[in-house]
């Protein structure tokens, strides 16, 4: 965009013809495009109809029409009123067109908003499916055909088709051969997916091999190889054992590779892995130790290397053949069956409009009749068959505006066919007028003067003479810099940060250990900013931070150790539902369903994460077979209801029949499970109602999807099981066009890796290249790499700006294999100071397998650039040894006290018991006679509507009991924001309609048992209401490990007044007999909260009491905690508070910083009395005591 002119939406004139916007990010490019579509309406006086608007996505058209409509009648609105000093500066100049009344403008403005349903705003493919299904006669195309997105199933079954008949009876060497990875029809089909669907290519090796000869040759070479092998066994394994490196593959398989080769070459015997080994044992793979440099290589592996590339050669020819095969087998499918696909829609638009016949003509005349004025948004990512369209229909005239609109800095879609070349080639031919759009509005002033400096203070940022970089004008004192500055302690800091990894002088650390390191660092950096930052006057939110990584497989790693750090996150992905381990499970559970005669499949069902059975279950069910023969039953009866009344009817039944969804939510990842079990149950349901099909037959059904990795439709990608309060994960390409306020890059200083060993490269013609990286040369090769090298800058490029208050990058000190080149990063980084650059060179020069310090270090380079931003920029350095908080407690960071943490670290010598099982308390209690029942919802007694002398009791009586109320009501306090009342009103109404109850009967009532809870005092001046966000923290989850038999010791150590002594010698002694868990203990406590300094655990409780209030008096509420073992949870939860405590506070004491528990009856509070609130704090040898018992001692 060097000496580009600036476009003024308000003041540059729109000229027919072509015009070319190139727009950095950031600068309002859909502003732009829906202001241009406002002055064609209102100066130009252009039909919506036929003003013709493309963009990239259907989510991106609905955006853009939103936008357009809403500007439309905003201008409307405002010309009809007296000017403004603030008004947007392109209503103000149609207020003084020249030629133009203002009163025209608003009648064109009126007739647009009342016409704008006739309005084209499109996807591409949207548009050529109109062209193509409208002008039927003139495209040559059918009159009714299906958009099929299923293409992959059409080339798997012309790749089979091709092999049976190629393949089917032919010699063993060549079938062999043509089952290898070379050339294996799945690997086939792979490679034909891979190809350009909708642009002009060529093969980079040769198209042009004699097919019979080339078998004939790869025969002959085998006989050769067999020769060989039976004369020179014993020199190829002398020198195999002796002088090649001990970690070859050839060396470690010798024997193995031995048993194979005689039965493969002596017994004429050929296999695909009797062929594949040949790879690790030909001459080139042999690489001799110093000692046997001047060795030959022996015999047999010469003869191997031949063979080796008679194999490439077969490989090539069956390639070009199959392509040819499929190209046309496929085509004629789709013709029969009335298919088309995405692909096909561009390639035929283009086809007919580029038709010099009649046919051409009259489509060309009837299309450009029907449009004045196009606008296509994107266009850096479209390819050189969209160029052909929009060349042929409106480039030619010189009666059209065409407008242009994208930044060929952000064409990052190489892999679905974008073309950047194409995209200079097309600017080029038509001579296109360029503008840019240089001002970023939505980013702060010191980010912007950041990324500005990270791209202009390098040499060739992308690589390309057709793309320099050229600095955005940040928008300075605008609205960015005024609400979205980043903040700490009221103070500014440094909006771009680069933290590098220290790795020490002694070790160098392996790319692996060097991802973990920075996601440990991540993880620890965004908690603290979550404890101490602000995005102008408000606190940072989850929501407000995203990760963005190369790939979905990363993106997936990172959330799984978000999970365990928890930290509450989510993925936005490409992959495919069928990936997800839910679909492996479930599928074991519908085979045990239809094979309900099999006890394997029914106990591989049942063990899944899913159904949730643990091996206490089955050595239940071995003991009373009793047991087993009921679950037997209960499968044949799902399969009963599958073949009657459908697979999403027996799945639903077996759910609520086994607690599946509650058992799965209350894991850590819980939300992702049950949200891929349904939306699997979904698909099932779906494939079955649309192709009807027996249980067995959708069991397969589902099996190949899972094995294919199937994402050919939209619904079988992976939907979000939450948006809210989650930072967001996902792939710097899913990013684009997507703004956050704090931006985390943790691994682009890593090299990604191409897929599939296919590549592509451009001739100096334009040409487009398709090449194999098994075969081709060193100069096709480092083309590809070059392209590749470019796409790694724009995607670097991408990921920088897709922040507006901050940006991390990080910087890992690894070796940078030469195979796949130096990051655009490091690259980069690197080429901020003239001595950096010169090591590069150096490095890129060398002859080694990576690069050296001079490569790997930025820390130079970084901190000399940083200190030319001031305070705009910040380099920083973190340890690998530095760990992560291990919980979302950020509160304990900030009490009155400035408590210093420390991590409490694992004692080598504990060791685990085998044969642990987790316990939870519910499971322990469970053991003591509770009947698992949830007693936050039940009542002991019979609901009274009316006390004993007629008066009526409280309405939140009559409020349902079980398990769901208990549920609603954990819910409802665990998420309300306490010191806001304003909010609690819609917040209990929607939470009410969540759990299934009519919000307009019970928001009244909620709301007056909420507002009794929040305002009761628990203690002298505190109550609820008063707690802030940052001093309480909910869903505590600990585990600790316990021995068994400990109760009888336990209740007999115990100080005599204290209530847990009066709690257990209530326990008879078959009671204690029950609990003989060996185990670990695990729980979840509802809320721990921090007054003055101290720690407070609070549990809430839904009972009924009697449903009376006077049931909710101090001893009504004793005798509750006794009956129901919560006097036993709540030490347990005491223990497991006070350890964590002690882990965390160095000079922590439990008796300065423990305040006590508090389980609150919530139906039963009342504001001026104790009514419904139980409080104790257990005296310190009670604890003691407790935990020597819970605890194993070393």
């Amino acid at each position: 965009m060097i000496g580009l002119p600036a476009f003024i939406s308000s003041e540059t004139e729109l000229k027919r013809g072509v015009t070319l916007l190139e727009a950095s990010a950031g600068t309002g490019k859909t502003f732009a495009l829906a202001r241009i579509f406002l002055r064609l309406v209102a100066e130009q006086g252009l039909e919506v109809g036929k003003i013709l608007t493309v963009t990239f996505t259907s989510a991106a058209t609905e955006e853009l029409r939103d936008r357009i409509r809403s500007l439309l009648v905003e201008a409307y609105d405002t010309l009809q009123k007296d000017p403004r000093d603030e008004e947007d500066p392109t209503f103000s100049m149609l207020r003084y067109l020249e030629g133009v009344d203002v009163n025209e403008c608003i009648r064109r403005i009126r007739l647009a908003i009342i016409c704008f349903d006739e309005s084209i705003i499109n996807t591409i493919h949207g548009f050529c499916n109109r062209v193509l299904t409208e002008n039927s006669f003139e495209t040559h195309s059918l009159f009714e055909v299906e958009v099929d997105k299923a293409a992959d199933d059409l080339t798997t079954e012309g790749v089979e088709e091709y092999w049976r008949q190629k393949f089917a009876s032919v010699h063993p060497v060549i079938a062999a051969a043509a089952s290898t990875q070379k050339v294996k029809a799945k690997d086939m089909a792979k490679f034909f997916n891979g190809l350009p669907r909708t642009q002009e290519y060529e093969f980079g090796f040769d198209q042009h091999l004699d097919g019979p000869k080339v078998v004939e040759a790869l025969i002959h070479n085998f006989e050769l190889l067999a020769s060989s092998w039976l004369s020179d066994k014993e020199e190829y394994v002398d020198y195999v054992s002796n002088c090649i490196g001990k970690n070859s593959r050839a060396h470690k398989n010798i024997d193995r590779h031995v048993i194979i080769l005689n039965k493969v070459l002596l017994n004429n015997e050929p296999s695909p892995i009797g062929i594949e080994i040949l790879g690790d044992i030909r001459a080139s793979s042999l690489r001799p130790k110093v000692a046997f440099k001047d060795r030959g290589k022996p015999e047999f592996a010469n003869a191997v290397e031949n063979f080796w590339l008679s194999l490439e050669r077969f490989g090539t020819s069956v390639r070009v053949d199959c392509v040819s095969y499929l190209e046309t087998k496929i085509g004629m499918w789709k013709a029969k069956r009335g298919l088309l696909s995405f692909d096909d829609l561009l390639s035929l638009t283009a086809k007919a409009v580029k038709n010099s016949g009649v046919d051409g003509d009259v489509l060309r005349g009837q299309l450009r009749a029907s449009f004045d004025a196009a606008l296509i948004d994107e266009f850096q990512d479209t390819d050189p068959v969209q160029f052909d369209i929009f060349r042929e229909l409106f480039a030619k005239t010189n009666t059209h505006w065409l407008y242009l609109i994208g930044d060929p800095k952000q064409s990052i879609y190489r892999f679905r066919g974008a073309d950047l070349e194409a995209y200079f080639d097309f600017a080029k031919k038509t001579k296109a007028v360029k503008y840019s759009l240089d001002t970023n509005y939505r980013t702060v002033t010191p980010l912007v003067e950041s990324v500005n400096a990270f791209f202009d203070q390098a040499e060739s940022p992308f690589l390309h003479a057709n793309l320099p970089f050229a600095s955005v004008n940040p928008n300075m004192g605008g609205s960015a810099d005024k609400e979205k500055i980043y903040l700490e302690g009221g103070h500014t800091k440094p909006a771009f940060i680069i933290r590098e990894l220290d790795c020490g002088k002694e070790k160098e650390l392996s790319a692996a250990e060097a991802r973990i390191a920075i996601r440990k660092d991540m993880a620890t950096e965004i908690h603290r900013i979550l404890q101490d930052g602000s995005i102008g006057e408000q606190p940072v939110r989850c929501q407000d931070i995203a990760v963005l990584v190369r790939s979905n497989h990363e993106a997936r790693e990172v959330w799984e150790f978000f999970r365990k750090q928890k930290l509450p996150a989510v993925v936005f992905t490409d992959l495919s539902l069928f990936e997800a381990p839910e679909a492996r499970e479930l599928l074991w559970v519908l085979e045990g369903l239809i094979n309900s005669r099999s006890e394997k499949a029914i106990k591989r069902a049942l063990a899944t994460g899913l159904l949730g059975m643990t091996g206490k279950d089955f050595q239940l069910w071995q003991e009373q077979s009793g047991e087993w023969d009921k679950w037997v039953g209960r499968f044949r009866d799902h399969y009963d209801k599958w073949c009657k009344q459908g697979v999403y009817v027996a799945l639903r039944e077996l759910f609520r029949e086994t607690k599946a969804i509650s058992l799965n939510l209350r894991r850590p990842d819980g939300e992702r499970r049950v949200t891929n079990f349904l939306h699997l149950a979904e698909v099932l349901h779906q494939a079955n109602a649309s192709n009807p099909l027996s249980p067995t037959s959708l069991v397969v059904w589902f099996r190949t999807r899972i094995e294919e990795k199937d994402k050919s439709s939209d619904e079988y990608q992976l939907r979000l099981e939450s948006q809210s309060e989650s930072i967001r994960i996902l792939t710097v390409h899913k990013s684009k066009g997507l703004e956050y306020p704090i931006v985390f890059l943790p691994s682009l200083s890593f090299k990604g890796r191409t897929k599939g060993g296919i590549f592509s490269y451009h001739k100096p013609d334009g040409k487009l290249v398709v090449d194999l990286s098994s075969t081709a040369d060193d100069e096709a090769k480092e083309k590809g790499q070059v392209e590749q090298e470019q796409e790694d800058a724009r995607v670097l490029y991408v990921g920088l700006t897709r922040s507006a208050s901050r940006c991390y990058i990080y910087h890992a000190p690894t070796k940078v294999s030469q195979d796949l080149g130096i990051p655009a990063q490091v690259r980069i980084m690197h080429s901020w100071s003239s001595q950096d650059q010169n090591s590069m060179d150096e490095a890129e020069g060398a002859e080694v397998e990576g690069v050296t310090d001079a490569v790997n270090s930025v820390r130079e380079a970084s901190m000399g650039w940083v200190s030319s931003l001031g305070e705009a920029a910040e380099h920083q350095i973190f340890s690998a040894n530095e760990l992560p908080p291990h919980a979302t407690c950020d509160f304990l960071q900030n009490t009155e006290k400035d408590h210093t943490l420390a991590a409490e670290t694992w004692n080598k010598e504990v060791k685990i018991p085998s044969a642990r099982i987790v316990e939870s308390f519910s499971g322990l209690s469970k053991q003591v006679g509770f009947d698992g029942r949830d007693l936050d919802g039940v009542s002991n007694q019979k609901s009274q509507a009316t006390d004993f002398f007629g008066v009526e009791e409280s309405p939140i009586f009559k409020f349902p009991a079980g398990a769901n109320a208990g549920n609603f009501m954990h819910d409802l306090f665990e998420h309300l924001t306490f010191s806001n009342s304003s909010e609690w009103e819609t917040f209990i109404s929607d939470k009410l309609k969540q759990h299934q109850y009519d919000s307009r009967k019970w928001t009244t009532t909620i709301l007056g048992m909420v507002s009794k809870v929040m305002s009761t005092e628990l203690h002298r001046g505190f109550s609820l209401q008063k707690l802030e966000e940052h001093d309480r923290l909910e869903e505590m989850e600990f585990h600790f490990p316990m021995v068994s038999g400990f109760l009888p010791d336990l209740t007999n150590s115990l100080p005599a007044d204290g209530i847990l002594k009066r709690y257990l010698t209530r326990l008879n002694e078959e009671d204690f007999r029950r609990i003989r868990t060996d185990g670990y203990l695990k729980g979840l406590i509802d809320l721990i909260f921090r007054v003055n300094g101290k720690y407070y655990l609070l549990d809430w409780k839904s009972n009924k009491l009697g449903a009376q209030a006077r049931g909710f008096g101090q001893q009504g509420v004793e005798k509750e905690m006794l009956t129901h073992h919560y006097v036993l949870q709540y030490h347990f939860y005491v223990v497991a508070l006070h350890r964590f405590l002690r882990s965390r506070m160095m000079d922590y004491s439990y008796e300065r910083n423990f305040g006590g528990v508090y389980y609150l009856f919530v139906r039963g509070m009342n504001p001026g009395s104790k009514n419904g609130i139980f409080f104790d704090l257990p005296d310190p040898k009670t604890i003691q005591v407790l935990e020597d018992f819970l605890i194993p001692k070393k």
